[in-house]
């Protein structure tokens, strides 16, 4: 069991790696361009083995912690962490799935509501809600984590139904939505990035209020951002119409 946690562990920081260094470059590349599209393409495999491996991580954890014994304090950091690494995992597979399947119908984004794509909406909300349960009934010691970052799903699930159901009236709505969901889950990817780093994984440690910012601070920043960064390209386009429905 160790063996295999060691190999999802090494998959899910090598990956992790790979997606950081290659997200900037269509950051700054011609939007459009060979580089942007072919790093960006890196980017989100990327994105796709570090989920896999996240989930498949947690899980061969859950197991070994559910064979040994353990304190329900120990059990409450565990679980706390386990259900935050889930919950961003899915919130990361969402942005990154929505963020591709916008470039595939520009002009009509009602044909890409099919059942499996309006479950990328549902889940988010689902995965909010489930992680807001669990902190207020539970209370874990990452409680004020889960509730801080808790409202993603509940805010990027129906921005996502909105857009399967035509109500973006902008002609450049994909643009504005693949550009919001890839930022999102450049937030996700920095989020577990400065959390691993700083706690040495699944060390959680929290202690002060210091302890938080690593948790927080991608999405102080990545949320200003993407709301500055999509004024800029409106205002470029001509295009003051409506917001974006993946900030």
């Amino acid at each position: 069991m160790d063996l295999l946690n060691t190999a999802f562990l090494w998959t899910h920081i090598t990956a992790g790696f790979i997606g950081l260094t290659a997200y900037w470059i269509p950051i700054f590349a011609k939007k459009g361009g060979l580089n942007h599209r072919r790093f960006g393409k890196i980017f989100v495999n990327a994105g796709y083995v570090v989920v896999a491996a996240a989930v498949l991580s947690i899980s061969t954890r859950a197991v070994r912690y559910g064979m040994n014994g353990k304190t329900f304090e120990q059990l409450q950091s565990f679980w706390g962490f386990a259900i935050f690494l889930l919950y961003l995992s899915l919130v990361t597979f969402v942005s990154l799935r929505f963020a591709v399947i916008v470039l595939r119908e520009k002009k009509d984004p009602v044909r890409l509501g099919t059942a499996f794509n309006k479950a990328l909406g549902y889940g988010a909300i689902a995965g909010s809600l489930a992680v807001i349960a669990y902190a207020l009934i539970i209370q874990p010691p990452v409680m004020v984590v889960l509730l801080a970052l808790s409202p993603i799903g509940l805010l990027v699930g129906p921005q996502i139904l909105a857009y399967f159901k035509g109500k973006e009236t902008s002609k450049r709505a994909w643009w504005y939505s693949h550009m919001g969901a890839m930022i999102g889950a450049g937030i996700a990817f920095h989020t577990a990035f400065l959390v691993f780093g700083a706690t040495r994984l699944f060390d959680i440690g929290i202690s002060g209020p210091l302890a938080f910012v690593p948790w927080v601070l991608p999405t102080l920043i990545g949320v200003p951002a993407n709301i500055i960064w999509e004024r800029y390209y409106r205002r470029k386009f001509n295009d003051p119409k409506g917001g974006s429905v993946a900030a």
